[in-house]
């Protein structure tokens, strides 16, 4: 930094330089002037030590705040300005800071600002997804009091896409508030699974999709009933649109001696391809299957990954091109329960 420092002060260097000549050959040349050639080079000397400790002086005095600044600067993080220090000079540094300390003012009105609309537009969605749910539940009052009807059965799995498309949209608008809204407890795996499958039950019904669920009935699980059940439901969700008619979906329920409880839910779809693969938690994507499936959206498997790592649940998926896919889910034990409830009441 000190050469960069030098050519930056180049001007006045070549000023301090040019006066140096100057004297030197008003010296030399002045008939007036009688000095000695070892004092001349005394004085010379003596010139450029004095203008060498100077440039050292000033290089100190005024590189020491933006020495600090580009420290800062390899690190830049929320509270950034807090560990901006203040200058000791007022020209040019304060100048400097003044304008860094706008900017922060700035940035921090415009993030209360977005945080405001958001938080106003969540609310709004909120508030609008629960006052379609009651001509929903209108609608399904309705449809379960004439089951007899050839239509009100028909109409009744599009009435399941309707609301698990509200319930979703619900879920997103609570995603901001997820850490707050967590109780984890423990919970009967089985339990959870057969819950989402009667919810799911209508939809399976009109593709003749049978679901079976093997393994150990028993195992136990420590996570919270209500994010845990939506994660399982968007994987169900998934298993159904991408199964044939009249296909198998086969949940497998599994706990070893470490306690490591897996659940695996298998469809018999087409399979996603290798190169998908690696994408499919994307927000938004949707692959060679999602495009054929004109409804899909790309969000149900980005929801269930990101609330997955708050449930410090792992999903795995394997799949094979016409063979169909296998989604794992791995619980996290008693330890990991313990820590993540002491991290949400911390």
């Amino acid at each position: 930094m000190f050469f960069s420092y030098l050519v930056s002060k180049k001007s006045w260097i070549a000023l301090l330089g040019f006066l140096l000549l100057l004297t030197n050959a008003l010296i030399l040349f002045d008939v007036g002037i009688r000095i000695e050639f070892y004092s001349l080079l005394y004085l010379n000397l003596l010139f450029l030590t004095i203008c060498f400790v100077f440039l050292l002086w000033r290089y100190k005095k005024e590189t020491t705040f933006y020495t600090s600044l580009q420290m800062l600067s390899r690190g830049v993080g929320d509270d950034w300005f807090e560990n901006t220090p203040e200058p000791r000079n007022h020209f040019p540094d304060g100048i400097v800071y003044t304008l860094l300390q706008t900017i922060h003012k700035h940035e921090q009105n415009q993030r209360r600002n977005d945080q405001s609309t958001q938080l106003l537009e969540q609310n709004d969605l909120a508030s609008w997804v629960h006052e379609v749910k009651t001509p929903l539940t209108a609608m399904k009052i309705t449809l379960d009091a004439h089951r007899s009807n050839e239509l009100a059965q028909r109409l009744d799995a599009h009435w399941l896409r309707i609301h698990l498309l509200i319930d979703r949209q619900l879920y997103i608008s609570r995603l901001a508030n997820l850490d707050a809204d967590l109780l984890p407890e423990k919970q009967q795996v089985n339990h959870l699974i057969r819950e989402e499958i009667r919810e799911l039950s209508t939809w399976c019904m009109e593709k003749n999709i049978s679901i079976a669920l093997t393994g150990d009935a028993a195992s136990i699980v420590y996570t919270d009933k209500k994010w845990c059940g939506f994660v399982i439901r968007q994987l169900l969700t998934n298993a159904i649109k991408y199964s044939p008619t009249d296909g198998n979906v086969v949940i497998h329920m599994s706990a070893d001696e470490n306690e490591h409880v897996t659940v695996a839910i298998k469809d018999e779809g087409p399979g996603i391809q290798a190169h998908d693969l690696p994408r499919i938690f994307d927000k938004g994507f949707t692959g060679e299957n999602g495009r054929v499936q004109h409804s899909a959206t790309g969000m149900g498997l980005y929801l269930a990954k990101l609330i997955s790592q708050k449930l410090h649940i792992r999903l795995d998926v394997t799949s094979s091109v016409g063979e169909g896919t296998s989604v794992l889910m791995a619980f996290p034990t008693d330890n990991s329960f313990e820590r993540m409830r002491r991290s949400l009441f911390e």
